[in-house]
């Protein structure tokens, strides 16, 4: 029988020293201008009965989440989604309180993915929800406060592309199509898929709807884009959408995030869980989204309050990528003594750590097996514990012999 302790399952894997340094650099930085702006934490369990997700399963399929039983035999799964969880805890503690509610997490999701060998199953996330107002400005401090988000991460080199879900729901219910149709539709445009998108369209022949949809994938850019759109389609609500978006982005251009923000009225995923404003972060030189969000005015619905809401969520081993190199974590002194001074030592530490240094203790009983490991982990500095304090230069300690 085949043995599996000595390697992490799939979708999984360790992370060592500076990609921790770095993942905590970025949740630092994003947690600390969640606060700021007057966010506050919660924390979700891990675990989480099925029925949690059971109406969601357009959006999370039992067969992508992890399952496990309770000691009553009962369903359960392993956190798919943050979101989702926090709609259930608004529903049922938060209700009672002010609104709008600011909400932000850190925490850990788990993916079963069938199809992409080498895509991450456990994802680190860090993110916010402001539920109870479904306004523009509640919109326009999502996508502020992604952008802000993000430039704390990696200055300005990164990018936000926006759209109004309701643009593609006012084309594809114009057309007299099935529901699988439509998701196949929905499918082709989310992945650019040109051919097969004019193959679906095909049969519906010289229909503004089919064309717009046709042309979707290629409404992506600037001003321009708006103008182009209004020319395809403006019935069924799909001019009232553009109007939304429109004045959002004139907004956020006002903020001075014009060469940061794109329109891609493209962007599709989810139709059935998104509302209103869908959007997605980029950083340059990482080929995924590191960021993304939108409005769902009708989650919170589903756990028996009907509230307005939208948020978004960050990606963080990605996002770490762009950070730069942590700092050094090799200690700045290495403290040794005998072990009639292990006592002064461990104070003695104490009262370097207090004054900002690194330092460690010597686990050797041996000086010279001490000055070694320093100069092995690169620690500049060896302090020896005694009726005094001795400070060698490990650096003066190479080739020499036995102290």
């Amino acid at each position: 029988m085949k043995h599996y302790d000595k390697v992490t399952p799939d979708g999984t894997r360790d992370l060592l020293f500076d990609e921790c340094v770095s993942r905590e650099e970025v949740v630092s930085r994003l947690t600390a201008m969640f606060r700021s702006r007057g966010y506050r934490q919660v924390i979700t369990p891990a675990i989480e009965f099925y029925d949690v997700f059971g109406s969601s399963a357009a959006h999370f399929p039992q067969e992508n989440m992890y399952k496990l039983s309770d000691t009553r035999g009962r369903l359960m799964v392993v956190r798919p989604d943050c979101t989702i969880p926090i709609a259930r805890l608004v529903a049922t503690r938060l209700t009672g309180m002010p609104m709008p509610l600011r909400l932000y997490y850190c925490e850990n999701v788990y993916r079963v993915e069938h199809t992409m060998r080498g895509k991450p199953g456990e994802i680190y996330q860090a993110g916010v929800e402001l539920i109870g107002s479904n306004s523009l400005r509640s919109d326009l401090e999502i996508v502020e406060l992604a952008a802000s988000g993000l430039s704390d991460i990696n200055g300005e080199s990164f990018r936000i592309e926006l759209c109004h879900i309701g643009y593609f729901k006012a084309l594809i219910d114009s057309l007299d199509a099935g529901a699988d149709t439509k998701e196949a539709i929905r499918q082709c445009i989310e992945q650019k898929n040109y051919p097969a998108l004019s193959d679906l369209l095909a049969p519906f022949g010289d229909s503004r709807a089919a064309a717009a949809l046709g042309y979707l994938p290629r409404l992506f850019g600037g001003e321009e884009v708006f103008g182009k759109a209004y020319e395809l389609f403006s019935e069924n609500g799909a001019l009232e959408c553009l109007d939304y978006l429109h004045g959002l982005y004139e907004d956020l251009r006002q903020l001075g995030l014009e060469d940061r923000v794109i329109i891609d009225l493209g962007l599709v995923n989810q139709a059935e869980y998104y509302t209103g404003l869908i959007f997605r972060g980029y950083f340059d030189g990482i080929g995924e989204p590191v960021l993304s969000g939108g409005r769902y005015d009708n989650l919170l619905g589903e756990f028996g309050a009907p509230l307005s809401a939208t948020g978004f969520a960050v990606n963080i081993d990605p996002a770490a990528q762009v950070v730069g190199e942590p700092a050094p974590q090799t200690p700045d002194i290495l403290v040794f003594s005998d072990e009639r001074h292990l006592p002064e030592a461990v104070n003695y530490i104490k009262s370097l750590t207090e004054n900002g240094l690194v330092a460690e203790n010597c686990v050797y009983d041996d000086f010279d097996a001490a000055a070694d490991y320093a100069r092995r982990r690169g620690i500049r500095q060896l302090h020896v514990v005694d009726d005094a304090i001795e400070v060698v230069d490990v650096e003066t300690l190479k080739g020499e012999g036995a102290r």
